[in-house]
């Protein structure tokens, strides 16, 4: 009877730090992807959130000791084998880690006599170390899966929760050689007090980190929570062998007492820190997003009037710049850079607002003199925008320049291959793949298909090879952009 108490509390104080992981995770994370308002309507999305809270269990931090007991259990039998086989009876049959059960504690682990040693227990320790760790890393990069958030932050989460789970079971262990449930209990309110603390801390700046994965907030944010943990298990190690070695008594345990809560209050001031610097990045976020909508807005007038004056439509350079973007993601630039070429990219032909319009507008071909002329208007549109201040306007600067030019050396001004900027040969492919596919004054639109076969077989001369590769990679998207911006009234390509 006294047995089956003590495993019942056991598991109920086992089962509560699960649940609050998993309510917590809910709340930060899945109901963010998965609105209550949603599930309710589609059960399909309210078993896909179900079976995402059941997978919370084995990845939260009792999943992860329970997982570890197992992996180090078995890992320890073979180690033992090995030592066996090479003739240390004597060390490998004693130094181990056991399940144990006690009416008083409940389920623990049990070390063995040699264990009780120094050199034991620190061989055992040191193999508990090496075990942990990759299992950690394992069950961390699952939790992240499952959250559905960047590495960073699955591991600052993570590694937070299971920082405050360690710092209860250190303040608590003493008490459990006295009575399991109450040590139990006491822990399990302990961590729980501390989540909440968390909580209100930081769940704001959880969803800022979440919508800003490469945010410099995250980075700096990310270490502190995993040297805490370190810390407390070193903590919890000495305080494991000392009551191994007969030397666990109050005056020890007040010292390890004091150590916990001095770490636990200097990492609480550090979080208000560091929070305190990511509202401050959140507000330049903002901040910088309205100047950004600003200057999208002033640029796309600007590009618009310059298009108006050559008799075409304002969708022209919105499927140029979404080309663009597609483009600079599709080749792995950061989110700034994809922003600042999707922006920049409307500027193309900025030039073209000093160009006549007799020629602008000039059905048919081009003389050589008129030609001339309108190869001009990339000069003219660096001209323009030379003195622009800010990083979208040094951008446009360079794409106005050089969005003609050609990958072999063909183009306008004779620049090739890498001596063409990026964004230059990004917003090229973008611009003639456009040009192709709309109707002129000099000509009629051709069909996506013969754009297509153009712009591939133009690939390592007229193009940068790698820009063609996203090119054909993202071609779907590239004619959704197209068929969402279409010129109205659309007029029916050639065949």
């Amino acid at each position: 009877m006294e047995n089956a108490i003590g495993i019942f509390s056991n598991l109920v104080n086992m089962a509560i730090p699960a649940l609050i992981f998993i309510f917590l995770n809910d709340i930060l994370f899945l109901s963010k992807d998965l609105p209550k308002a949603e599930r309710d309507a589609d059960p399909a999305m309210r078993r896909k959130h179900r079976k995402k809270l059941i997978k919370l269990i084995f990845v939260s931090p009792i999943g992860f000791f329970l997982l570890f007991i197992f992996a180090f259990i078995a890992l320890e039998m073979i180690v033992n084998a090995f030592l066996l086989a090479l003739g240390v009876v004597e060390f490998s049959s004693d130094v181990a880690l056991m399940p144990s059960l006690s009416a008083q504690r409940g389920f623990f682990i049990k070390t063995g006599v040699a264990a009780a040693t120094n050199d034991g227990l620190l061989f055992t320790l040191a193999l508990a170390a090496v075990t942990a760790v990759p299992i950690l890393v394992a069950v961390i990069r699952s939790y992240c899966r499952i959250i559905g958030c960047s590495h960073g932050l699955g591991v600052f989460v993570y590694m937070a929760v299971l920082y405050m789970y360690v710092t209860g079971t250190l303040v608590t262990l003493p008490i459990t050689e006295i009575n399991a449930t109450i040590s139990g209990l006491i822990s399990t309110v302990s961590f729980i007090t501390m989540l909440l603390i968390f909580y209100q801390s930081a769940a704001e700046k959880i969803e800022f980190m979440r919508r800003q994965p490469d945010s410099k907030a995250l980075r700096q944010i990310n270490t502190l929570p995993t040297i805490n943990f370190a810390l407390l298990t070193i903590l919890l190690g000495l305080e494991i062998m000392m009551e191994a070695n007969g030397n666990m008594d109050t005056a020890y345990y007040i010292v390890i007492l004091i150590f916990t809560v001095i770490l636990y209050i200097s990492a609480q001031l550090s979080y208000n820190i560091l929070f305190r610097h990511i509202e401050e990045s959140s507000e330049i976020v903002s901040l910088s997003k309205e100047s950004l909508a600003a200057q999208e807005q002033v640029t796309l007038a600007f590009a618009e009037i310059t298009e108006a004056k050559s008799g075409q439509t304002g969708q022209h350079i919105k499927r140029v710049s979404e080309y663009a973007r597609i483009l600079a993601e599709g080749m792995g630039y950061d989110h700034n850079t994809v922003e600042n070429i999707r922006i920049a990219s409307m500027m193309h032909d900025v030039g073209k607002l000093l160009i006549p319009p007799e020629i602008l507008e000039k059905k048919g071909r081009l003389t050589d003199e008129e030609y001339k002329v309108m190869k001009n208007h990339v000069v003219i549109g660096e001209n323009l925008l030379h003195n622009a201040p800010g990083e979208i306007m040094s951008v446009a600067r360079v794409i106005a320049q050089q969005h003609h030019e050609k990958y072999n050396g063909g183009g306008y001004l004779g620049m090739k291959g890498e001596e063409i900027a990026i964004e230059a040969r990004i917003t090229a492919v973008a611009d003639v793949y456009d040009a192709l596919t709309s109707n002129r004054s000099y000509k009629k639109a051709w069909y996506s298909e013969q754009a297509y076969e153009m712009i591939v077989n133009e690939r390592g001369e007229h193009f940068d090879p790698r820009v063609v590769d996203v090119f054909v990679e993202h071609f779907d998207e590239i004619k959704a952009v197209q068929e969402r911006y279409a010129d109205s009234p659309r007029l029916r390509p050639t065949g």
